[in-house]
This record gives C-alpha cells, sequence and structure tokens, in this order.
C-alpha cells in the first residue's frame, strides 16, 4: 500500500470531529480526526460562497543534519478556544508539522481571532524548533485551500467563485505596467505577474516567489460581495501570497485524480526568502509570522481598496498631522547631474546658477528650492561644498531674503569617492571597494549597519539640515549585497531587512534632531521602479520617513502616464493616504499640463523643473501653479476617492470642499457625464460647481464633462 492509499484508509477509519465557529457574517468549520487537521472551511454568510473548502495546507521543507525532510499535514492536533481580549473568541489549533518521524520536530501553533459580532476574522501562525539540532525551513507555505475547475466557459462545471476576481492592493496595476488582477481562468493556470527589479547598479539576486501573486492584500471580489486578504507584519518582511497548487489524490473508488487548488492566506515566503528570520531556526526557537486579517464585505472592487486603506491608517500609516508640503523647484533638470567631476561642479553648479533657478522657481510659484545631486563636494559624501557655494547657512538665508523660498537637499548612500575608509560592504570573499555599473562614474558601497558609519552619516546630514533646511529626500540607499564585515557590530551576513531598518535608523535620528524637516525615503531596497517592503513597512508616525517615492516617473511624466505605468499611482491613491513625492520635468509635459495634473492629482507633495527655453510652457504651469495652490489643502490632505481610474475626487469633507480631477489621456476630443453622490463623500451641503455644466438627478450631481485631446479638467465644489 503506498503512502497516498494508506492516508486515506486513515481517514476512512478516524472519524471526523467538526468545531464549528459561526458569526453572523461567516462561518469557520474546522475537521480534523485523532491524527490530524483536515478541512478547514470559511464561508460567507451573505453570498454563501465557500472562499476555502478543502484541506487547509500544511507544507515545508527542512533541512537538518545534512539531510532534507518534506513535512505535510499537521499531526497530533489539539484545539482550544478561550476568550479574546479584544471581545470574542480565540480559536487555537497545535499540532507537529509533518508524517516522517525521522523529520525534525516542529510545532506549529495557529490561532484563529473570532470578533464577537463583526464582520472578520484574523489569523497568526508562529513555529518552534522542538528537536536538538539547528533547522533550516525552505519552500513552507502554509494556507487556506480552494479547490478549482476550469471556468464555464472552457468546459469547466462551474463553481462558487466563477465570476469572482483576486484583485492586488495596492497595486491592481504594478509601477512597471503588469497588471494583477486575476479571474478564475488567470488564477486555475496560474498567470501571476509579480514585479521585481532589476538595475546594473543592483547586484543581482534571484527571488523566490516566481509563479506565486504577491501582494500586500487581496479583493476577492466578483462586484457585489468580497474577502479583503490582507498581511500585515510591522517586524519582518512579509506578504500576502497566492499560489495555485496541484495535487493527486484517489477517490473512494481508487482511481487516481487530479486536482487544482488556490492556496491563500497562512505564509508563505517571498522575494528573497522573506521573512528570512522564520528561515533558520535554532532548538528551541520560536518565529511568529505577521497577522492574516480577513474581512468580508460588500460592494464594487474599489471598496476592498478602501477599507484596506481605513485598516492601514488606523494603524498609523496616514497623512501626517498638520502635513503642508511645500512645491519645489528642482534644479536638476536644467543645471544637470556631475557625480564626481569637480570641473563641471564648478562650471555649471555654483551660485550664480541656483540664483538664476531660485528666480524661476519664485516667478513659477514654488516654495521651495530642492538641491538635486551637485551642492556636495562630491555626491555621496554628505559634505556641503563651501569652497563653491559658500556656507551652508548663508546660502540658505540668501535664497530666503531673495526669493523667499525655503531650501530642502537630497543625500544618497552610495559615494562616489573613497569617503567612508572601514565602513564599506566586504564581500564573501573579503574584498571591499567600488562597484562600476557605469563606467564613467564608479561608486563606492558603504554598509548601512556600520555603527561607525550610521554615527558619522547622521553627524554630517544633522550639520546641514540644522543651517536651515526644510526638506531631504534619501535616495540611493539601495540593497547590493550582504556585508561579512567582523569589524562592523552587526550579524554576519547582513540581510535586506538589517539594511532596511539601518537606513531607517538613519532618518529616525535626523528626524529625531531636527523634527521641522520634511523627510521623504526611498525603498531601502528597490529604491526607484518598483518597491521591495511594503509600503507601511518601517513607518510610524513619530519614527523616520513622512513621505515615500513615487516611483521614477520623473524623467518621463507624460509618457508614464499614457503608456499606463502611472496609472498605478490611482490604485496607490484608493489603498493608502501616506504621501507620496514626486518631481516632474516640465519639458517632458504638453502646454495642457496633462502629466502635471495626473501628479498633483496622486501625488500629495509635488515638485517641478525644466523648461530652459520653453516660455509657452511655463506661461501654462505659471497658470497650473496658481490653480493648484487655491485647491493645495484637497490635494495634501484630503480623502482620495477613484470613480475611475481617470476621475478623481479629493474631499474636505469638514470644509464642505471637493475637487474633481477628469482627463483625457486620447488624441480625440471625449464627451462623457460623471455621477456623484455627494452624501457618499461626507458632503452635506448644496454644493456650487465651477468648471463643468451640471444637474441633479435624485440625490447625485451629474457632471457633464467635455475634454479636449491630452488634456486634463479641474471642477470644483464648494458650499454655497
Amino acid at each position: 500500500m503506498d503512502g497516498l492509499t494508506q492516508r486515506l484508509g486513515e481517514v476512512r477509519i478516524n472519524p471526523v470531529r467538526l468545531e464549528s465557529f459561526e458569526t453572523s457574517r461567516y462561518q469557520l468549520d474546522i475537521e480534523l480526526n485523532k491524527d490530524r487537521v483536515c478541512r478547514i472551511v470559511l464561508k460567507c454568510a451573505y453570498s454563501g460562497v465557500r472562499f476555502a473548502d478543502s484541506e487547509y495546507r500544511y507544507s515545508a521543507f527542512v533541512e537538518a543534519d545534512g539531510r532534507i525532510f518534506h513535512v505535510e499535514n499537521l499531526l497530533h492536533p489539539h484545539i482550544d478556544e478561550q476568550p479574546w481580549h479584544k471581545g470574542g473568541r480565540a480559536i487555537t489549533i497545535s499540532g507537529v508539522l509533518g508524517e516522517d518521524p525521522s523529520a525534525p520536530r516542529i510545532r506549529l501553533r495557529q490561532v484563529f481571532y473570532l470578533p464577537e459580532d463583526d464582520d472578520y476574522l484574523e489569523e497568526r501562525i508562529s513555529l518552534t524548533n522542538q528537536s536538538e539540532s539547528e533547522i533550516v525551513i525552505r519552500g513552507y507555505r502554509f494556507g487556506f485551500r480552494k479547490k478549482l475547475a476550469k471556468p464555464r466557459q472552457f468546459g469547466g462545471p462551474g463553481i462558487d467563485i466563477e465570476d469572482y476576481r483576486l484583485i492586488a492592493i495596492p497595486f491592481r496595476l504594478q509601477p512597471d505596467g503588469k497588471k494583477h488582477d486575476y479571474t478564475l481562468d488567470d488564477i486555475y493556470h496560474a498567470r501571476y505577474l509579480c514585479s521585481t527589479f532589476y538595475n546594473p547598479a543592483r547586484l543581482v539576486q534571484e527571488v523566490v516567489d516566481i509563479g506565486r501573486g504577491r501582494s500586500e492584500a487581496w479583493a476577492w471580489t466578483n462586484g457585489e460581495n468580497g474577502l479583503l486578504i490582507i498581511k500585515y507584519n510591522p517586524d519582518a518582511i512579509e506578504y500576502s501570497m497566492i499560489e495555485t497548487h496541484h495535487a493527486q489524490s484517489i477517490d473512494p473508488s481508487g482511481k487516481l485524480t487530479h486536482e487544482v487548488y488556490l492556496t491563500f492566506g497562512g505564509a508563505a515566503p517571498s522575494l528573497y526568502n522573506e521573512p528570512l528570520q522564520a528561515r533558520v531556526l535554532e532548538p528551541g526557537e520560536e518565529f511568529a509570522f505577521g497577522k492574516t486579517h480577513y474581512k468580508f464585505y460588500e460592494g464594487l472592487w474599489r471598496q476592498g481598496s478602501y477599507l484596506f486603506r481605513e485598516y492601514l491608517s488606523a494603524m498609523g500609516h496616514a497623512i501626517p498631522e498638520n502635513y503642508d508640503p511645500p512645491i519645489n523647484w528642482n534644479e536638476l533638470y536644467d543645471v544637470g547631474w556631475y557625480h564626481n567631476d569637480a570641473r563641471a561642479l564648478a562650471d555649471h553648479y555654483n551660485v550664480e546658477t541656483l540664483e538664476r533657478e531660485a528666480e524661476k522657481a519664485r516667478d513659477i510659484g514654488c516654495d521651495m528650492l530642492y538641491l538635486d545631486p551637485g551642492w556636495e563636494v562630491c555626491e555621496g559624501t554628505t559634505l556641503w561644498d563651501e569652497a563653491r557655494l559658500g556656507k551652508a547657512s548663508q546660502f540658505i538665508e540668501n535664497i530666503r531674503k531673495k526669493f523667499g523660498l525655503k531650501v530642502g537637499f537630497r543625500t544618497i548612500g552610495r559615494s562616489y569617492r573613497d569617503e567612508w575608509p572601514g565602513m564599506y560592504r566586504m564581500r564573501l570573499d573579503g574584498t571591499v571597494g567600488y562597484y562600476a555599473p557605469y563606467a564613467p562614474k564608479p561608486f563606492y558601497e558603504p554598509c548601512f549597519c556600520s555603527e561607525a558609519y550610521q554615527e558619522e552619516k547622521v553627524k554630517r546630514i544633522v550639520e546641514i539640515a540644522r543651517a536651515g533646511m526644510d526638506f531631504i529626500m534619501f535616495d540611493e540607499f539601495d540593497w547590493r549585497g550582504p556585508c561579512y564585515d567582523p569589524t562592523h557590530g552587526h550579524p554576519i551576513p547582513t540581510t535586506p531587512d538589517m539594511h532596511a531598518r539601518a537606513v531607517a535608523e538613519i532618518v529616525r535620528r535626523v528626524r529625531e534632531q531636527c523634527p521641522w524637516v520634511l523627510i521623504e525615503m526611498h525603498d531601502p531596497i528597490w529604491p526607484w521602479g518598483v518597491r521591495y517592503l511594503p509600503v507601511y513597512y518601517l513607518h510610524s508616525e513619530n519614527g523616520a520617513f513622512q513621505e515615500l517615492w513615487a516611483f521614477e516617473f520623473m524623467w518621463d511624466p507624460l509618457d508614464d502616464l499614457v503608456s499606463g505605468k502611472a496609472i498605478s499611482l490611482f490604485y496607490y491613491n484608493l489603498a493608502y493616504s501616506l504621501p507620496l513625492y514626486i518631481h516632474l520635468d516640465m519639458s517632458k509635459d504638453n502646454d495642457n499640463c496633462l502629466a502635471f495634473w495626473w501628479y498633483a492629482s496622486t501625488c500629495r507633495h509635488i515638485g517641478i523643473g525644466g523648461c530652459k527655453q520653453n516660455k509657452t510652457r511655463f506661461e501654462a504651469y505659471k497658470r497650473a501653479i496658481a490653480e493648484y495652490r487655491s485647491l493645495k489643502d484637497l490635494y495634501a490632505r484630503g480623502t482620495f476617492y477613484g470613480i475611475d481610474e481617470i476621475t478623481h475626487l479629493h474631499v474636505l469633507p469638514e470644509e464642505g470642499r471637493c475637487v474633481v480631477n477628469a482627463y483625457n489621456l486620447t488624441d480625440a476630443p471625449i464627451s462623457r457625464q460623471v455621477e456623484i453622490k455627494p452624501i457618499d463623500i461626507g458632503l452635506i451641503e448644496e454644493l456650487e460647481v465651477l468648471g463643468a455644466p451640471h444637474h441633479l438627478i435624485r440625490g447625485k450631481l451629474v457632471l457633464d464633462l467635455q475634454i479636449p485631446p491630452f488634456s486634463p479638467l479641474v471642477i470644483k465644489l464648494l458650499p454655497k
């Protein structure tokens, strides 16, 4: 008798015990016998859909004492019910992973938290190494399972999730243009498209989640009913993973059958095997994965994003108090980027050229002169070039007095000269030095986990900030591999999470000493095209950064919009109110300022620059900035709603005000109507509409939009 038949026989002779837990919104059924956990069913009471209907998946490969074991199932389970401190019940399942008696003993503890009278449940899983050896856990997957079938249109029988889609939150559309929205057919065939980042300045490392879906959350919905699946872990890098799983089983007649399942929730590795803290467990060591929050809801697909935003805002990941960002002028576009070229810096990046940039900033209506690469002795040294620019305090005071502008600056992690001896990242072979992906501008790689580097870097940044700076961007602190230097005082080797936390610690120390400074922090692992960290990770209201980088849409903002890549910012704003920052090259926009109004709507902090010779564009932007300033509080602090990808609302309900942004991304005029129900967005007073013909129908405000080709439209809703 083979193992599969033997297990089937064991199931037949061991009676199944059902533990059922029901609320007004859902039902959780746990089936188990004396040997193992069987099915765990999760059913929506409103729609009748069983989002999980099969055996819960407990699976891992475990390495110990030179052998690799494949452990499946949760054996000898014990179930316990206790009151939950938030009200309701905590259901705990505990058992041992795997059926091989020679495998190392791993205790799994799984807790379901069921509130007394609410529409969600939460799940936490922890592992404990109960063996006497160190274990390495690989390829693990713990999660609910849903049995799949081909869609009816392709010959399938038709199942209860036939019309449901799995939509990633916050990025239904990812910043590289990949769509993260899956029909049943996509799920059945595992057509998952997770974004990864590649740049020649980053050493290549393979991700472990190819062929799976990775997101902070998923909305599983048919447009009427849905299940929101959120993974939240502020202590380790972890995502909500989905996977299409193929399995063979033997039916009661003895026939071998092939079945396909979706596995979701629970825990699974992602990216560079995150969370890495779960990979190696010493004897007696325990690791707890982050919680998975399952919320049942009704409404259109956008409702899942709004609920996610509400959940993350409650965790503190939202608009900072008294948030009022300046409009930045970036001198980079007209002045240029010279890294370590001292002669070019002297010729192009001097007081005279920066005063010309400040004059443009003042004339167009900006609040701040933002200094991108060029203010340092050499880029990455964090040393203000007094010989070229004078003292930082005098420079800042001069810009303030002459032009009425604040000043901000960019600081980076890498260095374009040998500035940090003894603090560089040491490779496994013991070498250090510089990395040259671009021959004309090689750079050195400091180890940000080095305490000596952190101390000196913070000291230099704070010295410049205290000269009168009001904004700092943290860029190019990206991960390029582990450090093995035993003199740095960090564990060997460093990991992406250690690296990210070290960067956040630098930012936190700067903010602690300069609390008035507004700080933007790029993702410290993949800083530009797509993110490595969950958006919320390492953020706290009083901790490090207040803003995040809006990817790399700064170079070709209009092309990125028309191509669809920048539509990703729309989905971000549905799911997060945590501010994004971007600056735009005006020369890459059109005279209708289409790109400007798109990024003004999707980035709460905006900067501009460029347009050396284009007076028409400059004047068009000057008018746009004047209008934007009159609405800036709505864009910076208002609640964002999306009617569709090209129609946005920004609302300050306490003031009874709203601005509507609509866009035409085509080369032909468009005419369409938009319906808004004011009470749904917190507007209860009678409204005055400026910018479009309109009429009222049964409590709905109907806007008649006429938009020329490649143009924006701005409509104001004001209390009468």
